[in-house]
């Protein structure tokens, strides 16, 4: 996935003058449960299961965003501004500055046109030792005279890094459990409802160390996510068409064979079908199971190299047969 985040304006000076402590005595609060925190501005408070910040009078947010710890130098580049100015971004200002233990940042301050309307930004890219942050906050321009530069800058110049949590920590924060995981390795937990599996090496193409992103191409991989809702039986079979047409990384996807199938003594739906790796072209084929509870569903996608996949497909079905809710 590319990374984008903006840079326009020239190089501004360095801040020589700090900006005023957000509120001496305050703890900065880690939204989501995340590594990164920050002192959050008077007025506005965590949104659920989202890592931010929002004041929904004022149309007013923070958002946070975590990424590895090389997308820094990537994400500050000129390269970004090209991405911004796509998307309606004016940055009018680029400050290096320096947060709390010597981290090292990038505020950029500007606004965005939406339709009619302006909206102010700010985005702080800031280099954890072991991640990169990213920062936006915006909010309409009649805002401002709740919160003003002055405001917003304090508070992202409180941002701190903590370690992030291990993967035991973040797997337990899941609705579900894994059991027998048949020859895959939790290759990433994706915020507190879905953990991506794969059965590479933890090695790319070429035989060099991965960078904990997955490699989709010639691995097999597994995806489990947990959503909220009861499905209703006659729903079932268009919702799981729908899904299974959005899986990551595969196109031109056709269905081949499908149906209704009891999983863990619950109501599920099985559909398995063929399409082309999104960067290779290469066949692929994916097999998709929704597992339907009272008040939540469970949907569990496994998608392989076309030749692997009739082996691969063993150790899914083990996979699926293993997840349960908590």
């Amino acid at each position: 996935m590319r990374l984008v985040v903006p840079i326009a304006a020239a190089a501004f000076s360095l801040l020589a003058c700090c900006l005023p402590a957000a509120a001496a005595n305050a703890q900065a609060v880690f939204p989501n449960q995340g590594s990164i925190g920050l002192v959050p501005p008077e007025g506005m408070s965590e949104i659920p299961g989202v890592p931010g910040f929002q004041d929904r009078a004022a149309k007013a947010s923070i958002l946070v965003l975590e990424m590895p710890k090389r997308a820094f130098a990537e994400i500050t580049s000129d390269v970004a501004a090209k991405e911004l100015q796509k998307q309606g971004v004016t940055v009018e200002e680029r400050r290096d500055v320096e947060l709390p233990d010597g981290i090292k940042a990038v505020l950029l301050k500007g606004y965005q046109a939406v339709g009619s309307e302006a909206l102010k930004k700010w985005i702080l890219i800031a280099g954890g030792k072991e991640q990169t942050g990213m920062v936006t906050v915006q909010f309409p321009e009649p805002t401002s005279a709740r919160y003003s530069d002055e405001t917003i800058e304090s508070s992202l110049r409180s941002v701190v890094f903590r370690a992030p949590p291990s993967t035991e920590e973040l797997l337990a924060r899941l609705p579900f459990t894994l059991g027998d995981l048949s020859g895959y390795r939790v290759l990433k937990v994706l915020g507190n409802s879905a953990v991506l599996l794969t059965k590479d090496d933890g090695k790319k193409a070429d035989g060099k160390a991965g960078d904990g992103e997955p490699d989709m191409a010639g691995n097999a991989f597994f995806i489990v996510a947990a959503g909220p809702g009861d499905i209703r039986e006659e729903e079932r079979e268009s919702v799981a068409k729908r899904a299974i047409s959005s899986v990551p990384g595969v196109k031109e996807l056709r269905v081949e064979r499908g149906g209704p199938l009891r999983i863990g003594g619950q109501a599920g739906f099985e559909l398995v079908g063929k399409g082309l790796d999104m960067k290779t072209d290469k066949p692929l084929k994916v097999a998709q199971w929704l597992r339907f509870g009272r008040t939540s569903y469970l949907r569990m996608v496994g998608v392989a190299p076309e030749e692997n996949f009739d082996a691969d497909f063993t150790a899914m079905r083990g996979l699926r047969d293993s997840i349960e809710m908590r």
